[in-house]
């Protein structure tokens, strides 16, 4: 009866000694998942000049008078368009007039960069939409690209027909005569229709 006392205390101690290494492994791996967890999920980035991208938490244009606009990331950084490809935060994802087929050059500094894009829509067909000045006015003109790595070319009819020329009913809708009087509002359903009938085909 004595010999088997230190033998359960012995046992016992063993077994602690394995739960609690246990629990510590446990408590690691646990620690480096939520540290990854932030980035991974992060909606703001840039794209560097170079194709490389850098995630903050936060991501905000400043404009202003005298101050050249710039994006300022995590209330520290600051960023400059000349610098980068693309971006995204918060409230949308923009690329540069250097991605753009277009010959206007412009200086409007509303909701992005100057001479940045916005994406408006996002599918198989991207329209994209960049403010520009006419001398009076401030307009918009509009790009469309096929997919995420096709070529982001200006808006035209012919554009548009070319890239949508796969979807008969999308076609069909962009050349009949809709309640869309105005050139932005039909475009878009274009690009929606277009984009869920590519959905449904594929499922």
């Amino acid at each position: 009866m004595k010999k088997s006392v230190p033998l359960t205390t012995a046992l016992f101690c063993a077994l602690n000694l394995l739960i609690s290494c246990s629990v510590s492994k446990n408590s690691v791996q646990q620690t480096n998942v939520v540290e990854k967890a932030p980035e991974t999920r992060s909606s703001c980035f840039v794209q560097l000049n170079d194709g490389s991208v850098q995630h903050y938490s936060t991501l905000k244009l400043v404009t202003g008078v005298l101050v050249t606009p710039h994006l300022l990331a995590d209330n520290k950084v600051v960023i400059n368009a000349r610098d980068i490809k693309a971006y995204q935060n918060k409230k949308h994802y923009a690329v540069s007039k250097n991605s753009l087929t277009a010959n206007k050059t412009t200086a409007v500094s509303v909701e992005t960069l100057p001479g940045f894009a916005v994406r408006l829509v996002e599918g198989k067909l991207n329209v994209y939409a960049r403010k520009f000045y006419n001398g009076v006015y401030t307009l918009e003109e509009y790009f469309l690209q096929s997919g995420d790595d096709g070529e982001i070319v200006a808006y035209s009819p012919e554009s548009l027909t070319n890239l949508i020329k796969d979807n008969t009913k999308a076609v069909e809708y962009f050349k009949s005569k809709t309640k869309y009087s105005q050139k932005t509002k039909k475009l878009l359903a274009v690009a929606e229709l277009y984009n869920n009938q590519q959905m449904i085909s594929k499922n």
